[in-house]
């Protein structure tokens, strides 16, 4: 069993810096590298007054005001550690930049200044301002963002920030407040037609069955009785089927939106996360919401109206009893202000774990092939279990919080019951009360306790929903680091001009990938990307999709720098097969179709034979009706590829890119495709990497990429002749084939 790693310990801060800041800060953290990757130390501090990143010397290298900032993030880095992020109005800020030895520690302080932003608090209480690795509103050991502060939790109920949660989740019933006007007026009606019964049987009890009573009475209130419990079993109905009704349209309308704001975040959103978290967000946490706006509304709604009306009708028939029965009322009311931090803090575990648990399953099944290839299909279980394991401890803490509570509700609220049944009872005795009167009251206090016992339902549901609105607006509030700009710009038809201007780029600021990199590219041009694996040729590629941003320098086509143009119009004419092929789960015909839905099945026939496609999916036995699979398992890696080259070539792009685009096939698939790809390629400007160096003496240009530079460029035979770099690459692979050769040569037949 792994051990667990101990808390980061809080690092004391250093003297000058102290002086410097006057006072012990809120919250403060250290990291381990300064602004451009180097070794040095910068210090996060956090309070009511300031956020900002200091040297050890005191020195303020960069402040925000509280107001400026939205919250606190860490991002993790490839090569292991991080950055830490403030989401601005402006956008994000990268604050400072960590070793994996500081992630603990500036994961703890995030997480106490987010609590300090939404909280208002200035730290200077409970916490003492103690540093990273304690909770700034607590003062407990907080290692990281698990940390139950219960003075977090108390703040947080009045909190601005899960009021203006629940405000913005309510706005999702504005487009259907007529219908909804409507379930309430039902649910009105409802409610005084339920307060009919209890009076109906005292009427009875004392007027009609008394010696000497008339049956056509009885037979009237009893009529009275069946005509309203039909009333009320259509009105039910109707506002169920409104409900369902609204709650479909409404949950439509947060899928969609969760749904295009993932689609529409960057690709450098995904780069670091597990997109199965994903799945969880979209079904359950927006059907949470769906369940509050739709059930969980109306019912809240429902209770207090009911809670009202029986205790005006409670207080009409005996006010004495009214109060004898309201004794209970406020240790309901204390238990579920107790029980309110601890139901929150186990809902998050609860959620927590069971996203874990998703994550798991969705990388397990996902990389079965792996799994099996490996014989590792124990240590996956192992892995479940132990996820699974922890499921069950959070679901047992969770649901055994509600049965040790529901019968301690249900004892409060019996005794009332058996209070109201003693003084009542003494009442009749005297004569101060009818048997009637009693009866219609005992069923009302039943009436009345049912909404108090389920107020803890209310609770739940509401913080349930709330919780997972903050989840789905995280998502929609992730500002785009690749976005549209306000005067984006649609052209035409491109012609395919291409020009990097000292484009410098890296997935981490500090540790650029492709360095100043120029290059003139002419319409119709074939440009081949060469190089060491790892050099940044398909980062290249990726830069000139916009799939990022340079960080410096500027990418133009057709002269329009690349940011300006929308990235629809954009895409609409590149055209790119990557070089990890992907296949949706559907038909051969809709796989090639995907970029052209409106393709005919000619032209999809057509994209087909030209990719060398065509014969090996007519032999199949439901041909381009062939369903290919999750991913496209059914097909072979080269089949896979020839469907995404088809795919392309319907797109009819006026840029093509080629990643490797016959690194799946076989010598004489690749020969065949190279012919298609040679007719492909007259008039469009392409973009090539080839595994095969062989495969790209027809370009235009070879542009030799080492490190991150351009080290050469030229036609294969000037290359060739400089014998540099490419020459060099060439050669081992000359050497390599013909060894593969020799070794297939002396095997015996």
């Amino acid at each position: 069993m792994a051990l667990k790693e101990p808390p980061a310990a809080a690092e004391e801060l250093p003297p000058e810096l102290l002086r410097s800041l006057g006072a012990k800060p809120a919250v403060s953290a250290r990291a381990d590298m300064d602004e451009s990757g180097r070794p040095d130390d910068r210090w996060l501090i956090a309070g009511a007054g300031e956020i900002g990143v200091y040297a050890s010397g005191g020195a303020c290298l960069r402040r925000f005001s509280p107001e400026e900032v939205r919250s606190l993030r860490t991002q993790d880095a490839p090569q292991g550690g991080g950055c830490l992020i403030a989401d601005t109005d402006a956008g994000p800020v990268v604050l400072v930049r960590y070793t994996g030895a500081c992630a603990k520690g500036l994961e703890a302080a995030v997480h106490a200044a987010n609590l300090l932003l939404a909280t208002g608090d200035d730290g200077t209480g409970g916490a003492g301002g103690d540093s990273a690795g304690r909770c700034a509103l607590c003062g407990e050991a907080a290692p990281g963002r698990d940390h139950d502060c219960a003075a977090g939790d108390k703040t947080e109920r009045s909190s601005p920030g899960r009021r203006r949660v629940l405000t913005r989740l309510l706005a999702y019933t504005r487009p259907y407040r007529g219908r909804m006007v409507m379930a309430a007026l039902f649910l009105i009606i409802a409610v005084l037609l339920e307060l009919a019964p209890p009076l109906v049987t005292k009427i009875i009890v004392d007027d009609v069955l008394q010696p000497g009573g008339v049956a056509e009475t009885l037979l009237i209130w009893v009529a009275a009785l069946l005509g309203a419990r039909l009333v009320l079993s259509a009105l039910q109905i109707a506002r169920g089927f409104i409900g369902v009704k609204v709650g479909a349209a409404m949950m439509n309308d947060i899928r969609r939106e969760t749904f295009e704001a993932l689609t529409e975040q960057s690709l450098s959103f995904y780069d670091r996360r597990q997109t199965s978290q994903f799945i969880g967000r979209l079904n359950q946490d927006t059907d949470s919401m769906r369940q509050f706006l739709t059930e969980g509304v109306i019912w809240v709604a429902s209770q207090v109206l009911t809670v009202a009306a029986i205790l005006s009708m409670m207080l009409t028939l005996s006010w004495k009893l009214t109060l004898v029965v309201l004794l209970p009322t406020p240790l309901l009311l204390a238990g579920v202000w107790i029980l309110w931090p601890r139901v929150r803090r186990l809902w998050y575990k609860q959620w927590r774990a069971l996203n874990a648990l998703q994550t798991l399953v969705g990388d397990s099944l996902q990389g079965i092939r792996v799994v099996k290839a490996f014989g590792r299909e124990k240590s996956e279980q192992a892995r479940y279990g132990e996820a699974n394991r922890e499921m069950m401890t959070q679901t047992v803490r969770m649901e055994g919080l509600w049965q040790a509570a529901t019968p301690l509700f249900m004892l409060v609220t019996g005794a009332g019951g058996i209070i109201v049944w003693y003084y009542g009872g003494l009442q009749v005795l005297d004569g101060g009360l009818t048997l009637g009167t009693l009866m219609a009251f005992t069923v009302y206090l039943t009436m009345f306790f049912g909404p108090l016992q389920w107020f803890t339902q209310a609770i739940s549901w509401t913080n349930r929903a709330v919780s997972a609105a903050e989840r789905v607006f995280e998502i929609m509030d992730t500002p785009r680091e690749v976005a549209d700009t306000a005067d984006a710009v649609t052209p035409g038809r491109l012609e395919g001009s291409v020009s990097l201007d000292r484009v410098t780029y890296g997935y981490e600021k500090h540790k650029p990938v492709l360095k100043d990199i120029s290059l003139e590219v002419k319409p119709g041009e074939m440009i081949g990307f060469v190089g060491h694996s790892g050099a940044g040729k398909s980062t290249l590629i990726h830069l000139i999709c916009r799939f990022y941003d340079p960080d410096r320098g500027r990418i133009l086509i057709d002269g329009i720098p690349l940011k300006k143009l929308s990235q629809e119009s954009l895409r609409a004419q590149i055209g790119v097969v990557l070089q990890e092929t992907f296949l949706f789960d559907g038909t051969i015909a809709e796989n090639i179709a995907y970029a052209k839905p409106e393709a005919s099945s000619l032209e999809i026939m057509r994209a087909a034979k030209i990719a060398n496609a065509h014969d090996f999916i007519v032999a199949m036995s439901d041909g381009y009706d062939t369903r290919v699979g999750e991913r496209g398992h059914r097909l072979s890696g080269g089949e896979k590829q020839r469907i995404a080259i088809a795919r392309a070539i319907l797109h009819d792009p006026r840029i093509l890119i080629l990643d490797e685009a016959t690194a799946s096939v076989d010598t004489e698939t690749e020969r065949l495709i190279q012919e298609a790809v040679s007719r492909l390629v007259r008039g469009r400007t392409t973009f090539a990497i080839a595994h095969r160096l062989s495969t790209l003496r027809s370009a235009d240009r070879l542009v030799v990429i080492d490190k991150g530079r351009i080290a050469e460029t030229g036609t294969h035979e000037q290359l060739m002749q400089q014998e540099g770099i490419y020459w060099k690459l060439v050669k081992a692979q000359t050497e390599t084939a013909l060894i593969r050769e020799r070794d297939t040569s002396a095997e015996p037949v």
